[in-house]
């Protein structure tokens, strides 16, 4: 798999601009606030539908303009296929219409039907809090990939999703007096079927995880949040009490341990978000990424497109080979302040090639 192209048009702070990648390792550096990132992020919004940063659709669209664009040229299987996500404010011209329209080779379609095209890993200096940070990330971490390959996880999270909030309202209301009890009936049993298939593929997604090599012995823990009918039960007072669901896959974790010998008790896998220090957390989080990347190649028999946004400066230098390591076979997409480092990239790959943005985000190609 290859992305050939990425055209903009009013998406963040570029009016219309092209890029077209003709090596399999592409360089962009520019100082911060240039726009390196927006072009990460449009390469990820052709994948997933969704952006990584921002919280509104609005945010993505040039200010003043109605609309943006994101289009993209990707090679797969010997043919090469247009993608194009239009971002709207929701009016365009006085009509109402849809804030993202999703086309592939100009024909419309629906967002399930558009993810996976293109398949992207994303390396963010934000990854690098991964493992310590909070439990959302790591589920992000399961749900973005499994959505990306696997139509049937993708509906069954926006259908858990919706229906979590119906039923939570419901909790509330049930508890104020407002409702009956068995109005719940309905939304536990879809929260219940959803929440199973989202569990069941992000255990598999996990136990993947045991197949690849790594120089650091870790492993990871699902510390999943089981949605069976006792346990439906069992909570349902307290949950009613609570005013939300207390159980189900939007309270689950991962838990990244690292073997370690002791003299007491020989081998101990400990939790490095505990007991791990801050080169070891950085390790899990490379660790995790490997995992990712070796998932999404082994579904697909594709190899994804690796995009590195400014992480490089994050690492040392024993981290940062790690990170060139995965450079190996797959196109890659890297971003950096640093003409040091992107000429040490360009020096050590005949395969790559330096894009320079200026502060009027024009590119020069050296």
């Amino acid at each position: 798999m290859k992305l050939n192209q990425l055209s903009l048009a009013h998406f963040r702070n570029y009016d219309t601009k092209t890029i077209k990648f003709k090596e399999p390792t592409t360089i962009l550096v520019g100082p911060n606030a240039i726009g390196k990132t927006s072009i990460i992020e449009a390469i990820h919004l052709l994948a997933s539908g969704d952006s990584f940063r921002a919280t509104k659709i609005e945010q993505m669209i040039e200010f003043e303009a109605e609309l943006a664009r994101a289009k993209g040229k990707v090679q797969t299987n010997g043919d090469e296929v247009e993608l194009e996500v239009i971002l709207t404010r929701g009016e365009v011209q006085g009509k109402r219409v849809q804030k993202r329209i999703f086309s592939i080779n100009e024909t419309r379609r629906a967002k399930r039907k558009f993810v996976g095209q293109l398949l992207t890993v994303v390396f963010r200096p934000e990854d690098m809090r991964l493992i310590e940070g909070s439990k959302r990330r790591r589920r992000d971490f399961m749900d973005i990939p499994l959505g990306l390959i696997d139509r049937e996880y993708l509906r069954a999270v926006n259908t858990y999703s919706k229906a979590l909030l119906k039923r939570n309202r419901l909790l509330t209301q049930i508890r104020e007096g407002e409702m009956p009890r068995n109005a719940l009936t309905f939304w536990t049993l879809t929260v219940l079927k959803h929440g199973q298939i989202i569990q069941e593929k992000r255990q598999q997604f996990l136990e993947f995880f045991k197949s690849v090599d790594f120089p650091v012995p870790f492993s990871v823990e699902y510390d999943s949040s089981p949605m069976t009918e006792e346990r439906m039960q069992k909570y349902a007072d307290r949950e009613i009490a609570a005013g939300h669901t207390l159980i189900g896959p939007h309270k689950d974790d991962l838990i990244v341990k690292l073997a370690v010998e002791t003299e007491a008790s020989g081998e101990e896998r400990r939790d490095i978000a505990l007991y791990g220090s801050r080169g070891q957390q950085r390790m899990g989080v490379l660790w995790l990424k490997t995992c990712e990347l070796a998932f999404l190649e082994h579904e697909t028999q594709e190899k994804p497109v690796l995009l590195l946004d400014d992480v490089l400066s994050e690492l040392d230098d024993n981290h940062q080979q790690l990170v060139l390591d995965l450079l190996d076979g797959n196109q890659t997409i890297i971003t950096t302040a640093s003409m040091e480092t992107a000429q040490e990239i360009h020096q050590h790959r005949d395969t790559s090639v330096i894009i320079k943005l200026d502060a009027h985000s024009t590119f020069y190609t050296s």
